[in-house]
């Protein structure tokens, strides 16, 4: 048994499937190789690798881009399709899976960090178009939590924290984010922190009372998160899955959310993995109010939560599911 992965690939979105790889194959069975990927660039738009088993090849897409466009030429390549942002009327090509939402994670030491990185630079030189950014990605790798930093936590009694971005893109996004904001600071009960991260450019405006003073570094807003007693999920860029939902479902918190937009490998389910709002500033009054108030069904998603993500989510469990 022997798995090849694409030596071009974005390091930074591909960690996590890597870590799925070590897990079910162990390290060792394991290797960058561009022996099968020559049609492939540097475009963070796909991770790619092939599993071989008694002479039989295995080949596997998964896909992370933002936007539910189909890569025709990956397509024709794999024999399994994994797609997180999926249209839902996408599904007549067979080979096309739903794999849902993952995120970043730090896969390796900084000594193999910057091994890898010059050894796989060198690997597919010619499909990489920009060398820095490339080069940028295994540095924001090594700069993000371990999976195992994301560990359960109880949370603070009335305490709520979020932080989130300003799309430049996406008013819709913004304005679901900014109605969470003004609920929580409007009720009386709860003690909130965060608000939107400031942009450099300051492009953005409307949102100016909202927005901190500064952003906080990773880790530091990962433990904010396992404290706070409920989140906000809502599409983002494109409409996408963003990385927030993975990390809500991962550490089991009790999620408010509007409408998912993409399919799921499994649906989630309106008061059992999450509390569904329409995203106005009155329906997330009454949805927080609810889960400051409601311990029980607050633990309820919060169980149910983490149960979605170790099924369906998990490292693991995606790659078991593209096999």
């Amino acid at each position: 048994m022997k798995v090849y992965i694409d030596p071009s690939c974005d390091i930074q979105y591909a960690s996590f499937y890597i870590y799925g790889l070590y897990e079910i194959y162990g390290r060792k069975n394991v290797s960058f190789s561009s022996r099968f990927f020559k049609n492939f660039k540097h475009d963070n738009h796909f991770f790619a690798f092939v599993i071989i088993e008694d002479a039989i090849q295995k080949k596997i897409i998964i896909d992370f881009t933002d936007d539910a466009s189909i890569d025709a030429t990956a397509l024709q390549w794999c024999d399994v399709y994994g797609k997180i942002n999926l249209e839902f009327s996408n599904t007549s090509e067979a080979k096309i899976v739903a794999v849902g939402p993952s995120f970043g994670i730090k896969i390796y030491s900084l000594v193999e960090t910057v091994c890898y990185a010059f050894l796989n630079i060198l690997k597919s030189y010619t499909r990489i178009p920009n060398k820095r950014k490339f080069l940028s990605d295994y540095k924001a790798q090594y700069k993000r939590p371990k999976l195992e930093d994301y560990s359960i936590k109880p949370a603070k009694k009335n305490y709520v924290f979020f932080m989130a971005s300003l799309w430049k893109k996406e008013p819709k996004t913004n304005t679901y984010r900014a109605n969470f904001i003004k609920s929580c600071k409007a009720n009386t009960h709860l003690e909130f922190e965060g608000g939107f991260a400031p942009r450099t450019k300051k492009d953005i405006e409307g949102f100016e009372e909202l927005t901190t003073a500064a952003r906080i570094n990773m880790m530091a807003y990962l433990e904010k998160i396992k404290e706070t007693l409920f989140v906000f999920n809502t599409p983002a860029v494109a409409s996408c899955h963003g990385w927030k939902l993975a990390e809500y479902l991962c550490l089991g918190k009790a999620i408010i959310s509007t409408p998912i937009s993409r399919q799921l490998p499994a649906a989630l389910e309106d008061n059992k993995q999450v509390l569904l709002t329409s995203g106005t500033l009155e329906d997330l009054k009454e949805k927080v109010a609810t889960l400051t108030n409601n311990d029980a069904l607050r633990q309820q998603l919060e169980k149910n939560a983490r149960e979605y993500y170790t099924s369906y989510l998990a490292p693991k469990a995606v790659i078991k599911s593209v096999l």
